[in-house]
């Protein structure tokens, strides 16, 4: 059930997302970076991993990669074995993170939406699997390859059976359930599951070197509130918009609202500009 509730928060997402802007080719990285892609590709904005293997990996100070454990091709960008991709702060990172600190060489299977911003990809993780690998003697790997020979060889009777490539991936790892230690912490620390936040007017700014976006209700009697955005490729073409105005210019917004480490955060996935047409103050 949580992964369905997690699948479908992805559609409504979907749904509110408009259309991707062109791919900007990555410029100069700095030293520090964990490198997003290979060469200039990268991954288009908003794609979804779903069920992809891997470890998380400590990068620097609050801040974490997941390592891909094998090799794909998305649309014509090849993510290799052992590359990495940093993740954004939410409350899934958050229950990882605690997971992983319990466990050595701990293993996940994720699913998260891929960002794209100023020539960079990031990974926003909704939901994973803990994984253990299994080290199964040489003598019962050898027999379990030569079942999976056997039973490749289908007659028109046979039923439907899985593929070889996924029993031997089956059989290599493990889906560990959650402790009860794990989900009375997780409750201690109120990691709730993110929510859809939509249809909210305000402005979209720079503070202390973060891009925040502050409520804005148009003078009517709403609280004035800020949330720190997490990099994408709406927030940025936001900023191109913000940028090339010398008047303030405001936003209707719509994204995926998260909570890490305390603090709540904004994934953009529409940011249509408002018009006041001179009826409200600058």
């Amino acid at each position: 059930m949580r992964i369905a509730r997690f699948i479908l928060a992805l559609t409504i997402a979907a749904a509110i997302t408009t259309s991707a802007t062109a791919t900007k080719n990555s410029g100069e990285k700095s030293t520090h970076e964990v490198k997003s892609q290979a060469g200039d590709k990268l991954l288009p904005d908003d794609y979804v991993f779903a069920g992809v293997d891997g470890k998380l990996v400590q990068t620097g100070n609050d801040k974490w990669a997941f390592e891909f454990e094998s090799a794909a091709n998305i649309g014509g960008v090849e993510i290799k074995a052992g590359q990495q991709l940093e993740m954004l702060g939410s409350a899934t990172l958050e229950k990882m993170i605690m997971d992983a600190k319990e466990r050595n060489d701990a293993m996940f299977r994720i699913w998260a939406k891929v960002t794209k911003f100023e020539g960079k990809n990031y990974l926003f993780a909704v939901y994973y699997l803990s994984l253990r690998k299994i080290n199964r003697p040489a003598e019962e790997k050898g027999q379990n390859e030569a079942n999976a020979v056997t039973q490749a060889v289908n007659t028109p009777n046979d039923v439907v059976s899985i593929p070889p490539e996924i029993v031997a991936l089956l059989k290599t790892s493990e889906v560990l359930p959650t402790t009860e230690a794990q989900a009375t912490r997780a409750e201690e620390l109120q990691l709730k599951q993110d929510t859809i936040f939509a249809n909210r007017a305000g402005r979209i700014t720079v503070k202390n070197g973060l891009y925040v976006f502050e409520a804005d209700a148009f003078g009517r009697g709403v609280d004035k509130f800020a949330i720190k955005l997490l990099p994408c490729q709406k927030l940025e073409d936001a900023m191109t918009q913000v940028r090339s105005e010398s008047n303030p210019v405001r936003f209707n917004v719509a994204g995926i609202l998260t909570k890490y480490k305390g603090e709540q955060y904004l994934l953009l996935q529409k940011a249509t500009r408002m018009y006041s047409y001179g009826n409200f103050g600058r």
